[in-house]
């Protein structure tokens, strides 16, 4: 690869130029083509998704039980055989047997051959079955053994109660609240009640356990639905002591900011013993769980307590993880090896941390004159959560989205035979064409069976991801080129103190705005196509799993992950500095990512150093903030102190808010942090430009700093001569 010339010296340069053409139209067509098509898939599913059907009882036809007019006085869901219940999917699948409203659950235990040994006549075995609705034709013609071979009526009852939460206490000084479950409602027979006398009644009807199991993964799926509304009522109880930590974490970050503008060197130092700190206190945390655990383990007690810190009967597998010693000895190895590469990194490259530390100062200074650069994050930040809104919605409704299934009866035709294919037929047609004929009724012709996923929801899932990832990745870059113009802006301009222009990020973003959007939207598609590849990637190794794995997949399979996010790693390196040398030159992407890479090729040590170097210390303040963050949730939502037992609730599983509180916390600190990162990047990269153009003559001034020309050795000679 020849690497291209050196940037010429250009009288006229003076920052990031005016007069520029639009960049990248077709790209930025496609998007628009995209939303347009997104707009639709939102359409589709907003006209045919019902989200209540994804909490509520619902039968096998859609019905929600108590809820829809048809079963509004049945508030209660049947499964006829519990036993289809027992598969490893459940939890995601459901049951795949019938499933009816009904006015209350049954509390006898009733089988077809336990009538039929008692010698119950006809009427009174009906009168004791569960049956699908509207059948009663059916069941005045057919046998009881015709009805249960046809499927129409339960072979079996077994005496089972509906499925409600328990009670739990909510306060702690406060009486017990029943908290009522949108996932009750649900005929579940107990497990312990199935025993040799009940058996006996289903006379060979179900072995005993295939009842035993099918109830025990459908109590698997109640489970994992209720725990969604334990959490909810978690978070609902505690929202606003939740909120007010992620403010103490927005806060901690801005101060840290602004502590860096006037104490650049200090907190990045700050930084890197704040994060050994937390390490090391991580690893304290995990070396005294696990000599806990380890001494409870050597006396022998059974029943061991190994949830000190973290009580909750969850009876999670999470829980079950924690109470492990292995687990406690695992993360303080990690956390104790983590801290000794950051001890041996800092004791290594000492001396490249000071120039490091250095251009976090410039950086700092071009904040400083530009102060509105510490709110911009804030803009692309509400656009993604709106984009994030409007993918969650549709996703539910795409969940949610059935059509109607119509059936053919008792082959009746009415002799057009091509309106009718494999036994489904569509009602409009049957009622135009067949509406007169005597051979049978529209009522028996054509009836309802059932509502059905739609056909092609899969693939309006697959857009609709793709549309989360790229919009959030455009909306991204375009936050990172807006701020990338601004500091170039700042960079290029030799006097900064008279000549700076009044609104720099707003002059940025008209540029970006009116001229870069399709370079922004190229750019940002390369990153959302490598993103796809590497989730359908974990995609296929997640269901490889689920079957012996052949050794040479499995190892290609790795290959492949590995070589996608070295790629994705790579490609967004080149995306943002070609933002950079865009937002400066006003070319196109592949334009711009061509004079960044060989730029930095020319300076390719420097640049690796340097710039990674400045990105680890930025990480450490925010792991610091996060970490310091985390740890007081920790102890607020813990229950450590006694003094926070009026105001914090007992929670189910208090580990949710904490994460949610260090997830969010990250978020926001990176927000503010990537101003600086940003400011670093692109004042590197112009420093690298303002080498190769100047050399610091009267004709040729330098146009850095001045602090950074005596850091890195530069100098201006008019200066000199002085």
């Amino acid at each position: 690869m020849t690497k291209r010339q050196p940037t010429e010296f250009d009288a006229k340069f003076h920052g990031p130029i005016d007069k520029r053409g639009c960049t990248d139209v077709l790209c930025l067509l496609l998007l628009v083509a995209f939303i347009i098509g997104w707009a639709v898939v939102a359409v589709v599913a907003f006209k045919q998704g019902d989200p209540s059907i994804l909490v509520h009882p619902t039968d096998s036809w859609g019905q929600k039980c108590g809820m829809d007019e048809e079963v509004k006085n049945l508030p209660y869901l049947y499964f006829f055989d519990i036993t289809k219940c027992a598969q490893p999917d459940v939890v995601l699948s459901g049951c795949r047997t019938p499933q009816v409203c009904v006015k209350e659950c049954p509390n006898e235990t009733w089988s077809l051959e336990y009538g039929e040994s008692l010698r119950q006549t006809a009427d009174e075995m009906k009168a004791k079955m569960i049956c699908r609705y509207g059948i009663a034709d059916e069941i005045r013609k057919y046998t009881p053994r015709e009805l249960v071979e046809k499927n129409f009526c339960a072979r079996y009852i077994l005496p089972s109660k509906s499925k409600n939460l328990t009670q739990v206490k909510i306060w702690r000084r406060n009486p017990v609240k029943n908290v009522k479950s949108i996932f009750a409602r649900r005929c579940i027979p107990d497990p312990s009640s199935i025993d040799k006398a009940v058996i006996d009644k289903l006379k060979g009807a179900v072995d005993q356990p295939l009842i035993v199991n099918g109830i025990k993964s459908l109590l698997d799926f109640i489970s994992a639905k209720e725990n969604v509304e334990y959490i909810f009522e978690d978070l609902r109880a505690v929202w606003l002591p939740t909120i007010t930590l992620l403010v103490i974490g927005a806060m901690m970050s801005l101060i840290w900011i602004c502590l860096m503008r006037c104490f650049a060197g200090i907190m990045v130092w700050l930084s890197l013993f704040g994060t050994m700190g937390v390490l090391g206190y991580a690893c304290f945390f995990s070396v005294t769980k696990y000599l806990d655990l380890k001494g409870v383990e050597e006396e022998g007690e059974k029943d061991v307590n190994a949830n000190k810190y973290l009580d909750i009967e969850l009876g999670s597998q999470l829980d079950r993880i924690l109470k492990l010693k292995n687990t406690w000895l695992t993360f303080s190895i990690a956390t104790g090896v983590v801290l000794g590469i950051l001890l041996f990194v800092v004791l290594v490259l000492r001396s490249r941390l000071s120039i490091a530390v250095a251009l976090i100062k410039q950086g700092a200074s071009a904040v400083s004159d530009m102060t509105f650069t510490l709110a911009w994050p804030l803009v692309p930040w509400v656009l993604q959560i709106f984009v994030i809104g409007i993918f969650i919605s549709i996703g539910i409704y795409l969940t949610s989205a059935t059509e109607e299934l119509w059936k053919i009866q008792e082959n009746c035709t009415c002799g057009v035979e091509e309106l009718v294919k494999e036994a489904r037929c569509h009602i409009e047609k049957f009622q135009k064409q067949c509406g007169n004929t005597t051979e049978c009724g529209i009522k028996n012709a054509c009836q309802f069976a059932q509502y059905q996923k739609l056909s092609h929801v899969g693939w309006l899932h697959l857009y609709n991801f793709f549309g989360l990832i790229w919009l959030l990745c455009f909306i991204e870059d375009f936050g990172e080129m807006v701020l990338a113009g601004s500091f170039a802006g700042w960079y290029w301009t030799f006097n900064r103190k008279k000549d700076l222009i009044t609104f720099p990020v707003a002059s940025s973003f008209s540029r970006t705005f009116r001229y870069h959007l399709g370079t922004i939207a190229f750019g940002s598609l390369i990153i959302s196509v490598i993103k796809f590849i590497r989730f359908f990637l974990e995609y296929v190794d997640y269901k490889l799993r689920q079957y012996n794995e052949n050794p040479i997949a499995k190892a290609i399979l790795c290959c492949c992950k590995c070589c996608f996010w070295c790629l994705e790693k790579f490609m967004k390196f080149i995306n943002r500095n070609a933002y950079i040398m865009c937002a400066v030159y006003g070319k196109n992407f592949c334009t711009s990512a061509r004079d960044a890479f060989f730029l930095l090729m020319r300076n390719a040590i420097r640049a690796f150093v340097l710039d990674k170097v400045t990105d680890f210390l930025l990480f450490m303040g925010k792991v610091v903030i996060v970490g310091g963050v985390s740890i007081l949730s920790f102890y607020v939502f813990s229950g450590k102190y006694g003094i926070l037992d009026d105001y914090i609730p007992v929670l189910h599983f208090y580990f949710v808010p904490v994460i949610i509180i260090a997830v969010g916390t990250y978020f926001i600190s990176s927000l503010f942090f990537s101003v600086y990162s940003m400011a670093v990047d692109t004042l590197f990269l112009c420093f690298l430009e303002d080498c190769e153009r100047n050399d610091g003559t009267p004709e040729k001034p330098y146009y850095m700093p001045k602090e950074l020309m005596e850091i890195l050795g530069k100098k201006n000679k008019k200066e000199s001569a002085k």
